[in-house]
């Protein structure tokens, strides 16, 4: 069982909806369910009802809640305490992460550390998946933030959240006007996905033939902010992860949930065979706490 599960176990029980606190903790509903339901099956039994569209906690719900409010009260209570003991630390830390996160995320998060930890310098280096895990590996960055699903042996990961992943289309799109789409609704399309390592397009297009079609790509693009340019001239569409998408209001772009979900996990991988500095440990877990929802 994972912090974050009884932290998603709190919040629903305090909303008693799945899609109220998907919104709140800034995960897909598909994925929250899927957590919930890894949590039932390990502790053995049903946490909510769920009936006609409401749901409520049953009696093992009821008995477990307190257990958990308190178990995220004392880690609470253990990383304050941890904060107020690093703040005294200075060094230098180098933190790899795909282009997408060190575009859409590491500057605002990076400025709230500095605001905490002034004495800590932090060097981004920009990567894909393997490419970082090699360098964890290797010694020569500190932790990561990655997308792969799974690591090798040597590496601590952890499960850092779930990221929605949009459809995005161009002004005018005959689904334009629309919420959602399916993925087969897409199989004549064209679609773009940026050059640069970005995991997602190879989800996508396993995506696009366990729906029954081969995507066609007819451009690769340097980056993420160019798939989007692409796409508002009519050149094509794309899935892109939310985070990239913080502009599109006014922005030209029409944007889509994939009928039934789609998402992409963030992880934080570090070596198991070396003890991270104590600068490290700072950002390491001020960036938990920032993805999480839970920074200052």
């Amino acid at each position: 069982m994972e912090l974050f599960q009884l932290k998603y176990f709190v919040n629903i029980a305090d909303t008693l909806s799945f899609s109220r606190s998907a919104e709140l903790l800034h995960v897909s509903q598909p994925a929250l369910s899927h957590q919930m339901q890894q949590l039932e099956r390990e502790l053995g039994t049903k946490l909510f009802d769920r009936e006609h569209r409401k749901i409520r906690l049953t009696s093992s719900g009821e008995v477990f809640l307190p257990l958990a409010q308190a178990v995220l009260f004392r880690a609470d209570e253990a990383i304050r305490v941890l904060k107020e003991h690093m703040g005294v630390e200075a060094g230098d830390v180098s933190m790899g992460c795909n282009p997408s996160v060190a575009t859409y995320v590491a500057p605002k998060m990076l400025a709230t550390f500095r605001a905490t930890f002034p004495r800590v310098t932090v060097e981004l280096v920009e990567g894909g998946d393997a490419e970082l895990a090699r360098m964890v590996l290797d010694g020569t960055i500190d932790f990561a933030v990655v997308t792969a699903s799974g690591s090798p042996t040597t590496l601590d990961t952890t499960f850092l959240g779930a990221e929605e992943l949009m459809v995005v289309l161009p002004p005018g799109h005959r689904l334009a006007s629309r919420r959602s789409v399916g993925l087969p609704e897409l199989a004549n399309e064209s679609f773009l996905f940026p050059s640069e390592s970005f995991n997602v397009t190879v989800q996508v297009m396993e995506a696009c033939r366990g729906a029954g079609f081969e995507p066609q790509i007819p451009y690769r693009t340097g980056s993420v902010e160019s798939v989007k340019n692409f796409v508002r001239q009519g050149l094509g569409i794309s899935v892109l992860p939310a985070m990239t998408l913080g502009e599109v209001n006014g922005g030209g772009l029409a944007i889509l949930k994939v009928d039934g979900g789609m998402s992409r996990d963030l992880n934080l991988i570090q070596s198991r065979d070396r003890s991270p500095t104590g600068a490290a440990r700072a950002l390491m877990l001020h960036v938990k706490l920032y993805l999480s929802g839970d920074a200052d």
